[in-house]
């Protein structure tokens, strides 16, 4: 119990100079690197925990970022006027649906079976938005 204390102690005390290294961060230029080290620093303790995560609580917490990483999509494209292109709309819409559909699935079978999920077979040719056709 001792130990338990101190880590979840540490875990506080980390957090709470994370936020204020992160508050540094955003106030600092980006510079020439590609990715900003506030996203560099988020992208990667979300990594860490995930990688604790097992099971249903990993598929929903995939779920879950699939849902608020479209929804924050959805809300940028409003801004710049991107809604009013409705093959990228609808392709953002697909594949963010897609994405938390396979987030499950993956989840529900690999506890099922301890198996990777195979696939839903062929898939139709792309119309001109990048959609899939359905077949008739």
């Amino acid at each position: 119990m001792r130990e338990f204390t101190k880590s979840m102690m540490s875990y506080s005390w980390a957090m709470s100079l994370f936020g204020v290294q992160q508050m540094l961060n955003v106030l600092t230029p980006q510079g020439r690197q590609q990715t900003h080290p506030a996203t560099s620093a988020f992208d990667n303790v979300t990594q860490a925990v995930e990688e604790d995560l097992n099971g249903v609580i990993k598929a929903t917490f995939r779920a879950g970022d699939n849902i608020q990483r479209g929804l924050v999509d959805l809300t940028f494209n409003a801004l710049t006027l991107g809604m009013f292109d409705p093959c990228r709309m609808t392709r953002a819409a697909s594949d963010r649906g897609r994405q938390a559909a396979q987030g499950f699935e993956g989840a529900r079978q690999s506890d099922a079976s301890g198996s990777q999920a195979t696939g839903w077979g062929p898939v139709p040719p792309a119309d001109d938005c990048g959609q899939r056709r359905r077949r008739s």
